[in-house]
């Protein structure tokens, strides 16, 4: 009986689709899409454009060679100049009691342009707040404004951790291509010249839409929680560091980024919010029938940066998984039990002080590099 009514609710189910025919215009081309904010105080400002694809396009369609600029009511332009593939760059000092519009001129010739904004104030951040739990940390912001004036917030975040290799490394294959070819394969010494591949750095740049509000609160006070790291992850090893930056909004600003997060972040099911039109302030005015997605705002953003240090979390238990093999120095062993590995370290010297034996590993256990950086970033401690 229950497989009865099982076979039935899936034939109900699947008799209910229908095709969904989009009344957005359709574009060869796709649709222009406009990402960034203004920093109107001297900061770097980063325009990106693109192009909406297909459904089973995978790529990302970059705009390039088009020509951006900001324009003054009094009739003023400041340029942006293209900054890497579809970025368009510069540094602007806007004056606050100005309203300012974005203007777009595409290389297929359509022109677009934003309502006219004044430069937002907004408030500092005033703490990133972490706390532990049997799951593993979670962070927050904090932020407020005493004028009660901002009210609607988005905010990016960038992780950036410290990991170690789980085995260090005294030794390397000679030559360098290990035991995957050559036969007469073995093992040196590493000396200084060799690059570090025991301490290395990653960094994750938040993807999500992630906004705040206090318009329904007496006091504009924003305590929010942006992101967890669970236990065990390699993320909070050693050190992590994240820098938050903060945004402030108009409500219709924010309006349009609620819609775009639930059309992004909350549609697979009947459940969720369904897709609505991401209607912004920027207008192709060459085709007023041509949607663009995006929404002009400037907003000088504020930033701030915390450290976690592992010392501060007992019992992370982070585990690499990684074994260690022991191999004899000869080319016969190395063939047949080191490939695909990196050396170690020597486990047993002969009486004239060459190497017997030796550990090796998976190359992710030994070498930090293939999964992350050496490059230590200038802000480290």
């Amino acid at each position: 009986m229950n497989k009865i009514l099982l076979l039935l609710i899936v034939v109900f189910v699947a008799g209910c689709k229908e095709k969904f025919d989009s009344p957005a215009p359709k574009v060869a081309t796709g649709y222009l899409v406009i990402e960034g904010v203004v920093d109107g105080d001297g900061g770097q400002t980063n325009i990106r454009l693109s192009r909406t694809a297909g459904l089973k396009d995978t790529s990302k369609l970059m705009e390039q060679g088009a020509v951006v600029l900001l324009e003054d009511s009094a009739g003023n332009s400041y340029p942006l100049y293209e900054n890497g593939i579809g970025m368009y760059s510069g540094n602007l000092n806007l004056n606050t009691s100005t309203g300012y519009r974005l203007k777009i001129n595409t290389q297929n010739s359509e022109t677009y342009q934003s309502d006219f904004v004044r430069p937002r104030y907004n408030p500092l951040i005033d703490n990133i707040q972490w706390e532990r739990d049997e799951n593993g940390v979670k962070l927050f912001v904090d932020t407020h404004d005493d004028n009660n004036n901002t009210r609607y917030y988005q905010w990016e975040f960038k992780e950036t951790w410290e990991f170690h290799s789980a085995f260090s490394a005294s030794l390397k294959w000679d030559p360098p291509s290990g035991p995957n070819g050559s036969t007469l394969v073995t093992v040196a010494y590493r000396d200084a010249s060799d690059p570090e591949i025991s301490i290395c750095w990653q960094s994750e740049a938040s993807s999500n839409i992630l906004l705040g509000s206090s318009a329904k609160l007496t006091q504009d006070v924003i305590h929010l929680p942006f992101t967890e790291v669970v236990t065990g992850s390699q993320k909070m090893s050693v050190l992590y560091s994240v820098l938050v930056r903060q945004y402030a909004w108009s409500r219709e600003g924010y309006q349009f980024l609620e819609r775009m997060k639930k059309n992004t972040e909350s549609v697979g099911s009947v459940f969720d919010a369904q897709p609505s039109e991401l209607n912004g302030n920027i207008h192709c005015i060459s085709n007023p029938s041509l949607p663009a997605i995006g929404f002009f705002n400037i907003s000088r953003p504020t930033e701030k940066r915390i450290f976690i240090k592992n010392a501060e979390l007992p019992n992370w238990n982070y585990n690499a998984g990684c074994v260690a093999v022991e191999v004899v120095n000869n080319p016969d062993s190395i063939q047949m039990n080191a490939r695909g590995t990196l050396p170690m370290y020597p486990t047993l010297m002969t009486p004239f002080g060459e190497i017997a034996k030796f550990k090796v590993a998976a190359p992710h256990c030994v070498d930090c590099t293939l999964t992350g950086t050496n490059i230590k970033p200038d802000y480290w401690p």
